[in-house]
């Protein structure tokens, strides 16, 4: 039996969303392939409270300083000599200072593989960014416009940046596992008006609130549609709380409960994106919309936000319609264009599921990392 290929996957977060849930789905498909992973992580990880057992092994630390945490890169030498681990994995920019400090002052044979999951933003030239993106040996972006903006914004070299879409199980959206009517009926929604659905967090940053005006204002023009918001606010987080209440407030005084369903987040996705009609992105800039690879996957037109990695993702407009940020009559123009044109919206939404079953499934993506993990082991 062939030795396994070992690596560590080193993240500090304490959060779950979508680059922890990221995490764990490729380590355990690496595992699957052969990998056996060590998962440095801190106390306050709830990654590995949901992880399921998925690592082979766990090493537990203190989260390190924001910068100049010598005395933690030392440590996490100390552990990687002792699992004869030469390869390091990281997920998360927040990570790379003490990981780039272990290399330079105690392990310098180590390799760092960077997975991008957020923009750069803002320009990262200076002597501190530099320095810690020098310690990485290959970077890896999901998106082409990434790669791009890494050499508009930072002085790392191009040739180390390699572009693979993080992937999805494709086999869980291509076909259906609900009809329209038995997913409508599990969710307790009865209605023949065009469904359109929002999914994630209620959050200011996701412009549910948006979403539910522009619903009001179509009412006004005598076109009716019903929408479905499918999530919840984070329970400790004060500013979600006001905003949910300040969305549940505006459908009350403006008469729509009978045309807004909030449903909870449920693990079970497959009913949300059964039952709408048209899946909106409404958030102020996506770097990797998962959901909205997830929507074109099940078959659903996409109406989004013009913003971060989205237009890429919908082909420039080509797979999908695209609006500014919350220009309210550019939305509505397209909405009405996918539900009055409907021959139109069937092929873009036909080639829009074969384009995102083709480059965003996950054996693509595993294959991808593997190759490029397997030249530093």
């Amino acid at each position: 039996m062939p030795k396994a290929k070992k690596i560590a996957v080193f993240i500090t977060s304490s959060g779950w969303g979508g680059l922890e849930m990221n995490t764990v789905k490729l380590s355990k498909l690496l595992i699957e392939n052969g990998y056996s992973i060590v998962l440095f992580t801190s106390k306050k990880s709830t990654l590995l409270e949901k992880s399921n057992g998925v690592f082979n092994d766990v090493e537990i630390i203190e989260k390190p300083r924001k910068y100049f945490a010598f005395r933690s890169a030392k440590k996490i030498s100390s552990l990687l000599k002792k699992h004869e681990i030469n390869v390091v994995l990281c997920v998360d920019n927040k990570d790379l200072d003490v990981l780039a400090w272990t290399k330079r002052l105690f392990r310098k044979s180590m390799k760092l593989i960077y997975q991008q999951h957020m923009q750069i933003g803002l320009n990262k030239k200076d002597f501190f960014h530099t320095f810690r993106f020098k310690a990485i040996d290959k970077w890896i972006s999901p998106l082409p416009f990434l790669k791009v903006e890494i050499g508009l914004r930072t002085h790392f070299p191009l040739n180390r940046v390699e572009v693979i879409p993080i992937g999805l199980d494709t086999s869980k959206f291509l076909k259906n596992k609900y009809s329209k009517k038995e997913a409508r009926d599990l969710l307790g929604i009865q209605t023949d008006l065009p469904l359109l659905g929002i999914i994630g967090r209620i959050s200011e940053k996701k412009g549910q609130l948006f979403v539910v005006e522009s619903v009001l204002e179509l009412k006004n023009q005598g076109f009716h549609v019903e929408l479905l918001i499918f999530g919840s606010a984070t329970i400790n987080d004060e500013n979600d709380q006001k905003y949910d209440q300040k969305l549940r407030n505006f459908v009350i005084n403006n008469g729509l409960s009978d045309s807004i369903h909030f449903i909870d987040y449920q693990s079970d996705v497959s009913k949300f994106y059964n039952a709408i009609d048209v899946f909106v992105l409404a958030s102020h800039s996506e770097t990797y919309g998962m959901v909205t690879i997830e929507a074109m996957l099940s078959g659903v037109p996409v109406v989004a936000t013009n913003s971060g990695g989205t237009p890429e993702i919908l082909a420039n407009g080509r797979l999908g319609h695209l609006y500014p940020f919350e220009n309210q009559i550019k939305f509505c123009k397209e909405l009405k264009i996918v539900l009055n044109e409907m021959e139109q919206t069937r092929s873009m939404t036909a080639n829009a599921k074969d384009v995102a079953s083709m480059i965003y499934n996950q054996k693509a993506e595993v294959e991808s990392i593997d190759k490029i993990l397997s030249k530093y082991l």
